[in-house]
């Protein structure tokens, strides 16, 4: 039977050109590089090597081999680097989702993060509302999504990354950013940017307003935080947001207060039921909850609070 040792041997002999260097490298006798050698010409029915005073002369069968013999453990190098690549950060591609206010906010921090760690595993980002998230993720289309707002998909296990209390944002022009808190009775008059009635942030925050009895004429509606953070920046109106999307905004004129009583914003992460997490997925998740632990004192210290 030919062993992986023989064609090792074979190798050897033909890129240093006798049996003794052979064995030097390959840290064995030359007895025994001459075994492997006559094993495989038994074994294959080829005449390796021509044995002539002083030196080994290789057949053209040999050098037909050899180029053979080169493809083959170069293919098995691959193998290898493959392996250890999988050991140190898992394999293949991780296929992530966000909901939109994460996707420009934690979610890009903690990419930047992960490919500087695991240069050599892919990525596939999509955005989308929760529900679709977590359909997403319960058919198994995508390993991780980061939704604001628990679904009713069946097929998912879910983890909370954090939950944040909403803060105030305006122009820092604004009347109201002379105040150290912003209340709901502050915001009457006010023309107030939101998120599309029906929403669970819009629901939420229209439930603090009906309990103070504000009522605020003036709204503008949309789903995207990016758009909200902008028309801020712009002094068009004020919003109640998640605190983590206002700290990339603070370079523009853009000013945060604690917000009382204050909305909840949550990330919650979400996994395919049954389906066994793999290293990539451990990693993100592992970079999510660092860069949330860094963020929770900033945000504490600029806004006045995070829950967890």
């Amino acid at each position: 039977m030919i062993r992986l040792s023989h064609f090792e041997a074979f190798q050897a002999v033909m890129r240093t050109g006798s049996m003794t260097a052979a064995a030097g490298i390959m840290h064995t006798s030359q007895p025994n590089i001459s075994r492997s050698i006559s094993r495989l010409e038994k074994e294959t029915g080829l005449k390796l090597f021509e044995r002539v005073p002083g030196k080994l002369v290789p057949t053209a069968d040999a050098r037909a081999l050899f180029e053979e013999v080169q493809r083959s453990f170069i293919g098995l190098q691959r193998l290898t680097e493959a392996a250890g690549r999988i050991r140190r950060s898992g394999s293949g591609i991780l296929r992530l989702g966000a909901v939109q206010t994460l996707s420009l906010s934690i979610v890009p921090r903690a990419v930047k993060r992960f490919t500087d760690r695991f240069p050599e595993v892919k990525l596939s980002i999509q955005t989308a509302h929760s529900s679709l998230l977590s359909r997403w993720v319960g058919e198994h289309t995508c390993d991780l999504g980061i939704i604001s707002f628990p679904g009713v998909e069946e097929g998912i296990e879910w983890e909370l990354l954090y939950a944040a209390d909403g803060v105030c944002i305006m122009h820092e022009s604004h009347p109201l950013a002379e105040k150290d808190v912003v209340t709901p009775q502050d915001l009457a008059g006010e023309r107030f940017i939101t998120f599309p009635r029906g929403d669970p942030p819009r629901v939420l925050m229209d439930r603090i307003l009906l309990d103070a009895n504000v009522d605020v004429a003036q709204t503008i509606e949309t789903s995207y935080s990016a758009i909200t953070c902008s028309l801020v920046m712009q002094g068009v109106g004020v919003a109640v947001v998640n605190p983590h999307i206002v700290r990339d905004y603070l370079h523009g004129g853009v000013v945060a207060r604690p917000f009382v009583p204050a909305p909840l914003h949550n990330a919650i992460m979400i996994f395919p039921k049954g389906k066994p997490r793999g290293r990539p997925v451990d990693s993100f998740v592992e970079i999510l909850k660092e860069i949330v632990a860094e963020e929770k004192s900033d945000i504490g210290a600029l806004f006045g609070g995070h829950k967890s």
